[in-house]
């Protein structure tokens, strides 16, 4: 079905042709830009004479390749004649033609003088490919038209007059002679289009779109259709009109590339000259880059306008450049790029837009290619474009650089490299630190450097480095940088302290005259949470999260561990996750996986195994192993722990089957994983091997002058091992030894090491001992270890005969292994009469003020069982707490609640009260 905007040109031709058929011999040139139409319009032309014995039709086709072949056109005509059936065998001397290759105007000839008996339409598409002596043949048949019963139709593009300028001025000399010119459909003309493929509802709602994607360009309209109705056809159901959009996508840029393909090698030249000039893309430019003159350019640009396929100067298709330049056959890309960023940067355009044009040519032979580069590297980071910032700066290492030149990209590379992945700077640290030795790397840029080496584990190098750069700290601002750092990095690596020591003895003393307060408050507070006596200024912790000192991976690691360390967990959790979402953009994966692996271990802390592992699992996602560094251990601690107390020791095998640096074992990191790595072994039986790792991290810890319960109790380790072996002399020394700690009274703590220290002593002592553990983690501050309490609790109590008091415990071990996740061991350590019809306790009373009021987990399960009618002494049998604890919980709910007593509180469980919450 013809378009009705081609309606009016397919019927001029027909009379054109009716004129042929009385012996009005013509020649008409359909003539326009690319891809509108002009073939199928002869197409239509053919069709319509289907079936008709009273014309013949000869047809040929020219292309680039048949301009060396002479006289290809006239050759197509020719053996399109051969096939010819009215031709009369004896009427017209055929055989043996004429010298093919030479003789164009006897083939002319004899299709003329044949058309005497029937009339001849030759159609003859992309003239302008014909070579010289097809153009001679072709121009006599037109000639000889002027008399005989022929019509000779061209088809040729609009700048055909410049291609075979002296062909069209003789054509146009005839008198037969009549030109059409087709263009771009209209925007009703695509509008007819779409609603006769699609609908005249989807019509309504895409021509638009499709108009300006397209320009009315038939071709790519075409494909425009075909895309959207195989996209739809994809998602399985019919598409709503509300939802008809137009998406133009990678088949119709194609259909773009063709486009541009037909119209010859200096128009696809100008269509990528766009592509690659992007925004900025000007005549002149242009120009410059096809060195050509501007007015050639701008003749090129209209007829890409024409076609629709440009509009002003850029492509209508959004992914038209794209697909240009994503051309396999288009290998002078590189060095077009380069070209663009000569250009550009002559012309006085921005660093950043040379930059790129510099990264896609991969060249930087020119020396002012490392200044251009290195400015839009910092430009870039401005913008946390980290990415882009790499390639500049990993191109302008390859470029013409002198040693000093070279130490401020290397440096700068490091950084932005260690924002997207800290296991690519690897191959960087080497030469980095040759450069820093000999003095070509920045003070300014030490700290940082010093951060990554670390992390990496290269903590000779890092001293090395340290002690040159301490010796030129002449400014209190250089010294402070350098104290900040080392508050962090002296407790993450120890073994730093010792490197510096030996290298300088009197720098540490040097570098810790600050006069900075607010900064000294800080590493006060940090020396604090890891010292053997404590206290520490938790405030000052959370303070310096997010300033200058302590905003890198390593440093804010340091500084949320020792929030966890003081058994802030909650703080720490806040902490963390305030990181996690701040550093919520490219190129913060460091960033993000160290603070999430910190939530890991508080959950782990609290004995909630199971967000543990999620956490964990969440924070190796994020890097890969190797881009871990030594930090490794930090979240592969928590899941080998995690799954050991789960009992699931395949999985906290096969964490520990990863490769981790070795010098990890320098580091915190790796003592949190050799004493996870012992707990797993001792879980397995392996108790010569949990031993050593034990004493391994106790032997750390004590050089260190770390020796901190909440770190790594290893002592209790090494006493469970003794146990487990039959030594309880052993065992109980180890504990006695921990209970003596300034730092082991913290409830959690201490209730962990009362557990093993229950096993040493008699039946009855055991359970007044293990009342007290329970009593200690009754709040829930670590579920894990109230439910290991609540086993051996359970197990006690069956040992002296009380199984009625054995069955209450079991239950409410069960009830805690089900809540941390440890179900699996609590199945192999408890009857089976306390893990199987084990009642939940019932919810609290659906009122706001519970929640208000902050009640904390203890607290809660005293005002269920009080609210339910339970006397304090059945709620101290049944959570296994004294009176007095069962007591002093009451006290505070009634106060934080507003209540008068336990009569309120029941009237607020039965929905009748009317208290509200304590703000005050």
């Amino acid at each position: 079905m013809i378009l009705s905007e081609r309606a009016r040109a397919l019927s001029e031709l027909q009379e054109l042709l009716q004129g042929a058929r009385k012996g009005q011999g013509s020649v008409a040139v359909v003539a326009g830009p690319v891809a509108v139409g002009k073939t199928e319009l002869t197409h239509s032309l053919v069709e319509s004479l289907k079936g008709d014995s009273q014309l013949v039709v000869l047809r040929a086709h020219a292309t680039r390749m048949g301009k060396r072949r002479p006289m290809d056109m006239l050759t197509q005509l020719a053996k399109e004649f051969e096939g010819v059936e009215q031709r009369p065998a004896t009427s017209w001397p055929l055989a043996p033609w004429p010298d093919l290759e030479n003789d164009g105007k006897q083939i002319a000839e004899d299709i003329a003088r044949f058309s005497r008996q029937v009339p001849v339409l030759v159609v003859v598409d992309d003239l302008h490919h014909s070579n010289a002596e097809s153009l001679a043949g072709i121009l006599h048949l037109v000639r000889l038209a002027r008399t005989a019963p022929v019509m000779v139709l061209l088809v040729v593009p609009d700048r055909s007059h410049l291609i075979i300028p002296l062909f069209c001025a003789e054509l146009m000399r005839e008198p037969h002679y009549f030109q059409l010119r087709l263009g771009p459909l209209s925007r009703d003309g695509v509008l007819e289009v779409v609603a006769r493929e699609l609908g005249a509802e989807a019509a309504e709602r895409m021509a638009d779109d499709c108009y300006r994607i397209s320009g009315g360009n038939p071709l790519v309209l075409r494909t425009l259709i075909e895309e959207w109705r195989s996209n739809s056809s994809s998602q399985g159901e019919p598409v709503p009109p509300e939802a008809m959009r137009l998406e133009a996508g990678r088949v119709s840029a194609l259909a773009v590339f063709a486009s541009l393909h037909r119209s010859g090698p200096e128009t696809m030249a100008v269509a990528r000259g766009v592509a690659l000039l992007g925004t900025e893309v000007t005549v002149d430019l242009l120009a410059q880059l096809l060195k050509t003159d501007p007015e050639s350019v701008a003749d090129q640009l209209r007829s890409l306008q024409d076609a629709g396929i440009l509009q002003d100067v850029r492509f209508r298709h959004p992914r038209a450049a794209e697909t240009l330049l994503g051309d396999p056959d288009f290998d002078e890309l590189e060095a077009r790029h380069y070209q663009v960023a000569t250009i550009l940067e002559s012309e006085g355009y921005s660093s950043s837009l040379v930059a790129r044009h510099l990264v896609a040519s991969g060249t930087t032979s020119a020396p002012w290619t490392n200044s251009v580069l290195r400015e839009s590297a910092m430009e870039a980071v401005g913008q946390g474009d980290w990415s882009f910032a790499v390639k500049c700066l990993a191109l302008a290492m390859r470029g013409p650089l002198d040693d000093a030149e070279k130490g401020r990209v290397i440096t700068k590379l490091i950084w932005a490299q260690w924002q997207l992945n800290p296991a690519r700077v690897i191959r960087y640290l080497d030469q980095c630190y040759a450069l820093q030795r000999v003095g070509k790397v920045p003070d300014e840029d030490i700290v940082t450097l010093l951060t990554i080496f670390l992390w990496h584990g290269r903590i000779e190098q890092a001293a090395a480095m340290l002690v040159d750069v301490a010796m030129r700290a002449d400014t209190s601002e250089r010294r402070a940088e350098l104290r900040a750092f080392l508050g962090w990095a002296l407790i993450s690596y120890p073994v730093l302290r010792a490197r510096l020591e030996e290298a300088d003895t009197s720098l540490l003393d040097r570098l810790a005259e600050v006069d900075d307060p607010a900064l000294l408050r800080h590493l006060r507070a940090l020396r604090g949470a890891f010292s053997e006596h404590g206290p520490s200024d938790v405030a000052a912790l959370s303070e310096s999260i997010g300033t200058d000192q302590v905003s890198r991976g390593d440093a804010i690691a340091t500084v949320l561990q020792a929030l966890v360390c003081v058994d802030e967990l909650d703080r720490a959790e806040r902490c963390a996750t305030r990181v996690v979402t701040e550093a919520g953009g490219p190129g913060t994966d460091s960033l993000r996986g160290v603070p999430q692996a910190i939530r890991a271990e508080t959950m782990r802390r609290r004995g909630d195994l199971i967000t543990a592992e999620r956490y964990a699992t969440t924070a190796l996602k994020h890097l890969a192993p190797r881009a871990w560094g030594v930090t490794l251990g930090l979240p592969l601690s928590v899941l080998v722990a995690a799954h050991t107390a789960r009992g699931e020791l395949d999985q906290a095998e096969e964490y520990l089957s990863w490769i981790v640096p070795q010098n990890m074992f320098e580091t915190l990191h790796g003592v949190a994983y050799l004493h996870a790595r012992a707990r797993y072994r001792l879980a397995g039986g392996q108790y010569q091997a949990a031993h050593r790792d034990f004493l391994r991290c106790g032997e750390l810890l004590t050089a260190w002058e770390m020796d901190i319960p909440s770190l790594a109790p290893w002592r209790l380790g090494i006493a469970e091992v003794a146990l487990a072996q039959g030594d309880r002399a052993e065992a109980r020394r180890l504990v006695e030894k921990q209970l003596r700690q300034p730092r082991a009274q913290h409830p959690r703590i201490r209730g962990a090491a009362l557990r093993v220290y229950a096993q040493v002593g008699d039946r009855h002592r055991r359970l007044a001992v293990l009342t007290e553990a329970a009593e200690l983690l009754a709040d829930g501050s670590d579920l894990h270890q109230r439910f290991l309490v609540l086993v051996d609790l359970s197990l006690a109590h069956q040992d002296v005969g009380d199984s009625q008091s054995a069955r209450s415990v079991g239950e409410l071990a069960w009830r805690s292994a089900v809540r941390c996740g440890a179900e699996r061991v609590a199945r192999r350590l408890l009857p089976e009469s306390s893990t199987v019809g084990a009642p939940e306790p019932a919810a609290l009373p659906a009122w706001s003020g519970w929640e208000a009021a902050q009640l904390s987990e203890a607290e809660q399960r005293v005002a269920q069982l009080a609210a339910a009618g339970d006397t304090n002494r059945e709620i101290s049998r049944k959570l296994f707490i004294t009176i007095s604890t069962v007591e002093q919980h009451l006290t505070r709910v009634y106060r934080k609640l507003q209540l008068a007593g336990r009569a309120d509180l029941q009237r607020v469980h039965a929905g009748n009260g009317g208290v509200r919450a304590a703000t005050g």
